[in-house]
């Protein structure tokens, strides 16, 4: 037998006669090249849809002048020391030269690179300093060297040394951390997906090739197309592969260790994106979002992926009561079209931060303080706490002017962006009023506010409108019949992260209310709007991030993408626009009870005869909102917060979907190996063929399964005889023959005699007279179908047998 200690080394060459000739030949294969460079450049494709900067797709070039340089390097005589030097040359040139046409046409070459290094120089004094780098030319720089690093490594390792593995294992690497900071990571997910895949095909190539190699000096019998049975086995593992890799995520969602395990691994790598943040600060989206979701019009949309990304981070002073909940406020909305919000500003305005020109109304029961916020990435749109009063850059501000003089504040923007890194100062006017104001503030409403705020369109059903007063009926004053269809909302509506389409010629809210009862914080804030406004209540959509994790410690929120959040602002007379939390993923809005007359009403209880208000164990001890301890880490104590009662199932579907699929394959394969109209060799067989051919010692439970897939069909038909013995608690013996145990079966199930005895007779014939196993097809056909049966009538056996127990001992009936 061919000894596996004496086997050549792994690497593969041309039929090498002189072994003192192997330094000068190089290995070659066109299929193994060509995969690795489509492999190479779909990763700089990867790397162009991000659109982090402009001209990125210089990147795409750099990468297939690297691998084809790789590789013809690969193939040359020079020494590994002369080929890094020939690479890092050809590098300069190409990434220079390319760097160079970014400056357009009729620039002197000699401008061209005094620019470069210029620009290269200062880029790099910034981030030494710690400064923002706001010219993306180091990010190209960057990201053209390390790909033309990686690609002509990756040909040079191919042609030189045949190790798939490192041809591709480095770029790949690359290519998940790429991938894991784009902003639509989940639907670009298929070029990673391609890029194993070729990978895949790429390590089962070189394989193939070394083992044929192997095969040919040892003299081994090739099938002729064991190449392509190599490839449709890779095919196969690498789709089943990643297919589970795309469904584990999933499926992890819904198991808290896996969770917590994944938190663990891309921690670092969150971190040191946090340290790089001023290197990448000239990048769209760095942080992998789009910052400015809220434009003009505002749809509600079917959702949207979110992440635990962080977009800013607000230092705020103490809280002067737990009543106070914390809304970074982007922009208002106040006309509800139908279909979607849009706005009805009278003026827009430059601002400057040292001289303000608009004038704002003065309001009662209201704290004014000053926050800080850090970007993390770019920000057109200032987000501020609701009704902001001054912030620290100039720009534009987008104003409601009222007859009065006054003017409402709609949003700020800056240009340029707050870019990652920077920081900006905000004044802000934050509602600290009690339970007991807002009850005593009366109906005595502006028209220039109902003009606008009580506005509803004509497609608002007429049940909608119903629903709301019905709601409201047992109460009379705005506060406790807002509090009312609040409590509503949480208790009746679902919270979902995406909803289906709208059906088309219906009122999204009568929808949403009364069919559909689930939606994220757009279809909450929404439908409470339009409730309130039907019973004569001004209300207004606010959309902007929700407060964020706290770090008591430094009084510090960090705000991520998850919290990105829309809700109801109500307006009260004599202390303006007050808000309100409907969306069920938020912790309900607590605010201090003011009067202890009027404590009866509390939270959601009202002021209705016979309410009770719920205990508040928090404020009774005197603790601040959310102080008490839960046991919980902090990051477990923010994500049980943001939990709906109802998780999602996406991930038990997307495993579901996955055993579907594996399901699937199986009844496939046996149904063609148990196929009698058309047999074929089994899997089983031909892998432990392969063991066999390679040298390699098969393991003993492929031997098994090979040698059962190797028996005549009608021989596997009898083993269902055995099956059921042991099903029946009465396993056969070895030293019992094929007779014995039909017999001893017979006598267990009477009613399956004729069937046994048809097995037995197709099991004799096969292995005892001349036709060896080579029977007509009807006799094989008719073993499936006996063997079929009698696994049928074990079954009923076994539930006849299992219900008997519970019959009562004079009802008792033999089990057939």
């Amino acid at each position: 037998m061919y000894n596996q200690t004496n086997r050549p080394s792994g690497r593969v060459s041309r039929l090498m006669q002189n072994p003192e000739q192997e330094t000068l030949n190089r290995w070659w294969d066109l299929p193994a090249a060509l995969i690795l460079v489509v492999a190479v450049f779909l990763a700089a494709v990867r790397l162009n849809a991000t659109n982090w900067t402009d001209e990125l797709v210089m990147v795409q070039t750099v990468t297939l002048f690297a691998v084809v340089t790789g590789l013809a390097l690969g193939q040359s005589n020079f020494s590994s020391r002369t080929v890094i030097w020939f690479s890092a040359a050809y590098a300069v040139f190409t990434i220079i030269w390319l760097l160079g046409l970014t400056f357009g046409e009729g620039v002197l070459w000699q401008e061209r690179l005094a620019s470069l290094f210029g620009r290269l120089s200062i880029s790099l004094d910034n981030l030494v300093r710690r400064r923002a780098v706001t010219d993306p030319i180091m990010f190209l720089f960057l990201m053209n060297v390390m790909f033309w690093i990686l690609s002509a490594h990756a040909g040079y390792t191919l042609t030189r040394h045949a190790n798939a593995w490192r041809a591709t294992l480095p770029l790949g690497v690359s290519l998940f951390i790429i991938h894991i900071h784009d902003p639509f990571w989940t639907s670009r997910s298929w070029f990673l997906a391609g890029y194993i895949f070729l990978a895949l095909l790429l390590l089962s190539r070189i394989d193939f090739l070394q083992k044929r190699q192997t095969w040919r000096e040892t003299r081994t019998h090739m099938p002729p197309f064991i190449g392509l049975d190599f490839l449709r086995t890779t095919m196969i593992v690498g789709g089943l592969l990643i297919l589970f890799a795309w469904t584990a995520p999933a499926m992890a969602a819904n198991f808290p260790p896996a969770q917590a395990a994944w938190q663990r691994v891309s921690r670092p790598l969150y971190e040191a994106r946090a340290k790089m943040t001023n290197a990448f600060a000239s990048l769209r989206a760095t942080v992998g979002v789009v910052q400015d979701y809220y434009g003009d019009v505002l749809p509600l949309g079917r959702g949207n992926t979110l992440t635990d990304v962080v977009l800013f981070s607000v230092e705020a002073p103490p809280r002067p009561s737990s009543g106070v909940r914390y809304y970074w406020r982007g922009r208002t909305y106040d006309i509800w079209t139908g279909t979607d919000w849009q706005n009805n500003l009278t003026e827009v305005a430059s601002f400057s931060p040292a001289e303000p020109n608009f004038i704002l109304p003065n309001l009662g029961g209201r704290w004014e303080a000053s926050f800080t916020f850090t970007a993390l990435t770019n920000m057109p749109t200032i987000y501020s706490p609701a009704q902001p009063q001054w912030i620290s850059r100039p720009g534009s501000v987008f104003l409601t002017a009222y007859p009065d003089g006054t003017t409402e504040v709609n949003r700020f923007t800056v240009s340029p962006s707050i870019r990652p890194g920077e920081q900006y100062n905000a004044t802000a006017s934050v509602s600290d009023v009690t339970e007991a104001e807002l009850r005593a503030a009366g109906t005595r409403y502006p028209s220039f506010i109902t003009d606008t705020y009580l506005e509803v369109p004509p497609s608002i059903t007429r049940r909608t409108r119903d629903l709301a007063a019905e709601i409201a009926a047992p109460f009379d004053n705005p506060y406790d019949q807002v509090d009312a269809v609040t409590q509503w909302l949480r208790e009746n509506i679902t919270y979902q992260d995406t909803v289906p389409v709208p059906p088309q010629g219906r009122d999204i809210i009568d929808w949403l209310l009364f069919d559909l009862k689930e939606g994220f914080c757009n279809y909450y804030a929404t439908a409470e709007i339009i409730m309130l406004r039907s019973l004569g209540i001004p209300a207004r959509l606010a959309v902007g991030y929700a407060q964020g994790e706290s770090e008591p410690e430094t009084g510090t929120f960090v705000v991520r993408q998850r919290d990105a959040h829309a809700w109801p602002e109500v307006y009260f007379p004599g202390y303006g626009w007050i808000e309100f939390e409907p969306t069920l993923n938020q912790r309900p809005l607590r605010r201090p009870a003011g009067n202890p007359l009027d404590e009866a009403g509390g939270e959601g209880g009202g002021s209705g005869e016979g309410a009770v208000a719920p205990l508040d164990l928090e404020a009774l001890l005197g603790f601040e909102e959310g102080s008490l301890d839960t046991g919980l880490t902090p990051e477990e104590d923010a994500a049980a917060e943001n939990i709906s009662p109802l998780a999602s199932n996406w991930g038990w579907l997307a495993a579901g979907g996955f055993l579907i699929v594996l399901g699937g394959v199986y009844t496939w394969y046996r149904g063609r190996v148990f196929d009698p109209t058309n047999p074929m060799i089994p899997i089983s067989i031909r892998l432990e063929n392969r063991f066999t051919r390679s040298g390699y010692a098969s393991p003993h439970f492929l031997v098994r399964m090979a040698r059962r897939a190797g028996l005549p069909i009608e021989a596997r038909a009898y083993e269902q005889i055995n099956r059921s013995l042991r099903w029946m608690g009465d396993p056969p013996k070895t030293c019992e023959t094929p007779a014995e145990r039909g017999r001893a079966l017979q006598v267990i199930i009477p009613s399956a005699g004729d069937t046994i005895l048809h097995l037995l007779d197709t099991y004799h014939q096969t292995i005892y007279c001349s036709q060896n196993g080579d029977s007509p097809v009807s006799n094989r056909v008719e073993a499936v179908r006996a063997s079929r049966s009698l696994r049928n009538q074990t079954l009923g056996a076994i539930f006849k047998r299992f219900f008997a127990r519970f019959q009562e001992p004079a009802q008792r009936k033999p089990l057939v």
